[in-house]
């Protein structure tokens, strides 16, 4: 029996409903996916679109990547340019905190984009690690990271959440760096 993956929407609102996921307060107005399209110069996964309707400011400690809404002035860009990772073949979603970020593979083609590791120590040039087979896998992994470690998880606790984390094409998963 294979398992199937939840959409954005579901993880979101039960991120949200256990306390874990923080959205924006106010309302985007439409168009955010098409701004991000515009800037990365092609079309956004479905994953991504729905990230964006979301409004998720952070995950835990995490923040998210996302443009910024200023009245007057239209889109912007928020924590990091969405474009950085682009040559890459990626768009930031989320900061670690210290300069790197996990960003949506886009060069998936047809199947669901995967969520990878960007190092900014070696400026974003290739996915380190797989974070996710699929952006709402990789929101309930991100929820669930600083408790794994808190509560000392064995190696490949992730498995249990995202059992296709060890198929992504891009990168092992971050056990097998």
């Amino acid at each position: 029996m294979v398992a199937m993956t939840p959409s954005v929407a579901e993880v979101a609102g039960r991120l949200e409903g256990s306390g874990e996921l923080v959205r924006q307060r106010a309302a985007w107005p439409d168009g955010c996916a098409a701004w991000v399209s515009q800037e990365i110069g092609r079309a956004l996964p479905e994953d991504l679109e729905a990230f964006y309707r979301e409004r998720i400011v952070r995950i835990g400690d995490f923040l998210a990547v996302a443009p910024v809404w200023r009245g007057r002035e239209g889109w912007r860009h928020g924590i990091a340019a969405v474009t950085r990772a682009v040559p890459a073949g990626a768009v930031p979603i989320f900061s670690d905190g210290c300069g790197s970020w996990f960003g949506l593979d886009l060069e998936a083609g047809e199947t669901t984009p995967t969520i990878y590791f960007f190092d900014h120590e070696d400026g974003f040039r290739s996915p380190q690690w797989a974070a996710g087979s699929s952006l709402a896998r990789f929101l309930l992994l991100l929820a669930q990271t600083d408790r794994a470690q808190d509560e000392n998880r064995p190696a490949k606790w992730q498995l249990e959440i995202d059992p296709d984390l060890e198929r992504c094409a891009r990168a092992p998963a971050i056990w097998a760096v």
